[in-house]
């Protein structure tokens, strides 16, 4: 008998550790959802959470961990962090693994609450799970907020771990993290294969790259450059190009103070030159130079040609 009664208290032991789904470690709090399926041709949308906070007043709370774990087919992970109670909430994704991302957390919209604090009315934000078709997920909330069962006050959550869905558009997951890299020392990334950077400008030494996908401001030493430029200048040689007289090259010069076709010193200065651009101007008057250096050799041939048969007279 005495057996027999251990034997059943180890098993309703066993069978209230399996089925928790929250777990506070010294203030430390975590929720496991169940497993949330979308089984149907149209994307769903489930209230996972419901946050109370204070904008103005955020020496309570702080950050909220999300974790996403794929349940079929192929591994895929999601991390997101969820900055509350300092301003207006801000989502993050901080990590993304695995093959399958069928699955995000957004934010519904803030709404007020009957209470206040120091004259702020308090709120509570919604967390929303969204789910692709056929497609399943379970979801851990890590957090320090008073857990609830209705939010009424800043510093409350309140969690659902087998909420109904409601469909809503189809959408596209990001895999694009909300990362930002510091150090005070040096700073090295290391890899086997090719270092990609997926979207968006790089600014070294500036924070404004001005749309370029790359700018420095400084000095940059390289062993090769490779400029692609077109058209290349090959034109000049053409029969059909017009080449300027030398006259109107003069003219142009009193009248401008540069060459035609080559921007001014101001112009420089205010947007800088185009590399692969300029070289091909550079080019072509350099083309252009030499056609008129080969019609001044023929010139001064045939004057020697000229004074050769009147001195033999």
């Amino acid at each position: 008998m005495k057996k027999t009664a251990i034997i059943c208290l180890l098993f309703f032991i066993s069978i209230k550790g399996i089925s928790q789904t929250s777990l506070d470690q010294n203030g430390l709090k975590t929720t496991v959802t169940n497993t949330l399926l979308n089984s149907s041709l149209q994307a769903m949308r489930y209230e996972i959470a419901a946050v109370g906070f204070n904008p103005y007043h955020w020496q309570y709370g702080g950050s909220i961990i999300i974790e996403l774990f794929h349940q079929y087919y192929a591994s895929g992970y999601e991390k997101y962090s969820l900055g509350i109670s300092y301003g207006s909430p801000a989502l993050r994704l901080i990590e993304s693994h695995g093959v399958m991302h069928t699955a995000m957390i957004s934010l519904g919209t803030t709404s007020d609450l009957s209470t206040s604090t120091s004259g702020v009315i308090n709120k509570v934000l919604p967390v929303y799970l969204d789910l692709q078709s056929y497609a399943g997920y379970k979801v851990r909330i890590t957090y320090m907020q008073e857990k609830v069962d209705e939010v009424t006050d800043r510093n409350q959550i309140q969690t659902n771990t087998n909420p109904s869905g409601v469909i809503i558009p189809d959408f596209v997951v990001s895999t694009v993290l909300y990362n930002n890299i510091y150090s005070s020392g040096n700073l090295m990334l290391s890899g086997n294969g090719p270092h990609y950077i997926e979207n968006g400008d790089v600014g070294i030494g500036t924070t404004d790259p001005k749309g370029y996908k790359l700018a420095v401001n400084g000095k940059i030493r390289a062993q090769e450059i490779k400029v692609e430029a077109s058209p290349w200048p090959d034109y000049v040689f053409t029969k059909d190009y017009q080449l300027p007289t030398l006259q109107q090259t003069e003219n142009h010069i009193k009248e401008k103070g540069h060459l035609p076709g080559i921007p001014s010193a101001e112009e420089v200065k205010a947007n800088g030159i185009d590399l692969g651009e300029m070289n091909a101007k550079l080019l072509q008057k350099i083309e252009e130079l030499t056609l008129h250096a080969i019609e001044q050799n023929r010139k001064i041939m045939n004057l020697e040609e000229i004074i050769g048969r009147n001195n033999l007279k």
